[in-house]
């Protein structure tokens, strides 16, 4: 299924997507005590083929945090960091939480070695990230959108994107991939935020955003 959305449409859409970060960026700076803003840069409509290559290539290690979505809507959800960033951002947003000599060591000789606290920062913060962007759709649905329990995982793209996108019957552009800057200070960290929703599920999406027939 191939929906082609107007400019107003794609505009909608970016504009849902900017309120539900702003909210985010709120929920995170009263997490960590930090001033956090989350912004969307980039948004765009993708093929399942596309996501691969968004995230560096399949050999590419990244830090995902998955949530699955279910409910009036179906599909998935994934933030993904590289690896360095992932470790900076946790860094941000343990500072407002530890005192100085509590914090994890920023520079690690293996970059892949997080420890429990950085995790659970991370698997918060995409929590947190992508339940927002589901509260919005929520305030358009009749239903509600039911995310489940964040999952961190550390492994290479192809590898944490293979199952998902096997779930995605279509190749039609419904993936919606946003680029995502987590910014604290003078700090900016990237992240890409997948929302892939599946074949029966974008019109409903789309329609909730109020994407469609304009």
């Amino acid at each position: 299924m191939t929906l082609t959305l107007s400019e107003a449409g794609q505009n909608v859409v970016a504009a849902s997507f900017g309120r539900a970060m702003k909210r985010a960026g709120e929920a995170l700076g009263s997490m960590s005590g930090q001033v956090i803003e989350v912004q969307t840069p980039m948004l765009k409509r993708c093929t399942a083929a596309d996501v691969l290559a968004m995230a560096g290539g399949p050999e590419s290690v990244v830090l995902a945090v998955y949530v699955g979505i279910n409910g009036s809507l179906q599909g998935h959800a994934l933030l993904l960091f590289s690896p360095a960033d992932a470790h900076r951002l946790a860094q941000i947003l343990l500072a407002g939480l530890l005192g100085p000599g509590e914090l994890p060591m920023e520079e690690s000789s293996d970059v892949l070695n997080y420890d429990e606290l950085e995790l659970s920062a991370l698997q918060e913060a995409g929590n947190v990230t992508i339940s927002a962007f589901l509260n919005e759709l929520g305030t358009h649905l009749h239903e509600p959108v039911m995310p489940t329990p964040p999952q961190v995982v550390i492994e290479m793209a192809g590898a944490v994107l293979d199952a998902v996108l096997l779930d995605l019957v279509s190749d039609a552009d419904q993936v919606l991939a946003a680029k995502t800057m987590f910014s604290e200070g003078g700090r900016a960290i990237d992240g890409t935020l997948f929302v892939l929703p599946r074949a029966d599920s974008l019109r409903v999406l789309l329609d909730a955003l109020g994407a469609i027939g304009i």
